[in-house]
């Protein structure tokens, strides 16, 4: 599979999550939500080295989200 499909439909699948966290919360803001599905997927799937088995690893990068309106 085409590297950029892969990266398109994990993008999908975070935004289909997004809209689910949303709608069990009963509030959001899902345009500043969504806005930034394409950006975290190719962070976590490209730039950043994360280690979910190793949550502690030290070599791993963080992540701060600054952006109250996109975090539902």
């Amino acid at each position: 599979m085409d590297h950029n499909m892969m990266l398109q439909r994990e993008a999908q699948e975070l935004r289909k999550t997004i809209i689910k966290m949303i709608h069990r919360a009963g509030s959001g803001h899902t345009g500043g939500s969504l806005s930034m599905a394409e950006i975290i997927t190719v962070l976590y799937e490209k730039v950043m080295k994360v280690y979910p088995q190793q949550p502690f690893h030290p070599e791993r990068d963080r992540f701060i989200l600054s952006k109250g309106h996109g975090a539902p």
